[in-house]
């Protein structure tokens, strides 16, 4: 039996994985291990190359750039993507706010400012240019988030902060701390009411209170409206190093909905090789328990990362291939090209635009433009063609041409 199949459990896989779902196509994703939402901040950076707007950047990209993904998609398909996205969040209480058309700055966990279009409602009171005094707080148990470190360095970019630490509750001491296990901490209404109470009494002047992004892994909004009401002040999330709490939330969300509408998982499922005919692929191979397992394909989004995700591979020969199905891949001829001279080079590592070219179908194509499969749809960073995340565009890139790509394939099933 043959079935539709997305390798890579990313923001554009998921994506991509919904609109399949949504079809009635019953998809099966297949990925070798958990996507980049784990690994991330969990907010969405459409555009931040330049001064431009979201919106302005998606509509006049075209004409500089006619090869990058939102070029080949369109605005309106960008923007239709956004929208799903926000309506999803919305239903699963876990809105995402912000929009097109303006960028908003957030505090990053080193005390930098970083711009983003859309973020979690928990993120939101984050935004500089709200004002009033910041009070950053943390827990010396948690690894790389330091309070008076983060306030260091807003103070000097001119927002007025300061940090503090908090303390544990001596019912809730563990032997190990991650942002998981402290999430699963401010799950417990009696932890956060401890907590509460000396934010209360650490306030001082400060009208928001910034803490690591781990406030709750089942009901974020819960927390934060509770640490509210204690403190007196607002409370925004700032995000922290992997694991991401608020990634772990929206892949939640996204697998959750999925499922619900027929979709299925198989994590742990490396694609090693696919095989074709007469310009259609037909079966893949996954890597199983001491065999490889036969996958029959009706129809496949391909979105396993590109260079960063591992779905693009080098080797010290200079030679670049696709991973799963050694598809066609566009990237600098001459190894000596792939790096700039400079490290944090501002025009960035030509290597990190390589991808596989499309058609504007988002269908993979040979050195003379023609399909390689033309059931095969490819999606998100394996696109290639730009480095999005020089662009502060990489997850705007996964969830529109994610969606694009799957409502491309289903309208072909149709």
């Amino acid at each position: 039996m043959r079935t539709t199949l997305v390798i890579g459990a990313g923001l554009s896989g998921l994506m991509g994985a919904l609109a399949l779902a949504e079809a009635g196509l019953q998809p099966l994703v297949l990925a070798k291990g958990q996507g980049a939402t784990h690994w991330t901040a969990g907010t969405i950076d459409v555009w931040g190359a330049d001064e431009r707007t979201p919106r302005q950047a998606i509509h006049e990209i075209g004409a500089t750039h006619p090869q990058h993904p939102y070029a080949l998609i369109g605005a309106h398909a960008v923007e239709e993507a956004i929208a799903r996205f926000r309506a999803l969040t919305e239903a699963a209480r876990y809105p995402y706010v912000g929009g097109l058309e303006r960028n908003v700055l957030l505090p990053t966990a080193a005390g930098a400012l970083r711009p983003v279009a859309l973020m979690p409602v928990t993120m939101a009171a984050g935004d500089v240019r709200l004002g009033g005094e910041m009070l950053i707080a943390g827990f010396r148990e948690l690894r790389d988030f330091y309070p008076p470190f983060i306030a260091a360095n807003l103070a000097a970019q001119g927002v007025a902060a300061r940090g503090v630490y908090l303390t544990i509750p001596a019912a809730f001491r563990r032997r190990e701390y991650t942002t998981v296990i402290l999430a699963r901490m401010f799950d417990d209404p009696a932890f956060r009411a401890e907590i509460g109470r000396q934010l209360h009494t650490q306030r001082g002047s400060a009208t928001r209170i910034g803490l690591p992004a781990i406030l709750g892994l089942r009901d974020p909004l819960s927390v934060v409206a509770d640490l509210q009401r204690a403190s007196g002040a607002q409370v925004f999330e700032i995000p922290t190093l992997p694991p991401s709490v608020p990634g772990i939330r929206l892949f939640t969300i996204l697998r959750d909905a999925i499922e619900r509408s027929g979709g299925r998982f198989q994590i742990g499922s490396e694609v090693l090789r696919g095989h074709g005919e007469e310009c259609r692929l037909t079966a893949v191979w996954s890597e199983a328990a001491a065999r490889q397992q036969e996958h029959r394909v009706e129809r496949l989004l391909l979105a396993t990362g590109g260079i960063a995700g591992g779905g693009i591979r080098t080797d010290h020969m200079g030679i670049i291939r696709e991973t799963a199905l050694d598809l066609p891949v566009r990237a600098p001829a001459n190894r000596a090209d792939w790096f700039s001279p400079r490290f944090l080079d501002p025009a960035g590592h030509a290597i990190y635009t390589a991808g596989v070219p499309v058609d504007p179908c988002l269908r993979p194509i040979d050195m003379h433009g023609e399909p390689v499969y033309t059931n095969v749809a490819v999606a998100g960073a394996t696109l290639g063609g730009t480095d999005t995340v020089r662009e502060r565009s990489r997850s705007g890139v996964s969830i529109a041409t994610g969606w694009a790509a799957g409502r491309i394939l289903a309208g072909n099933a149709s």
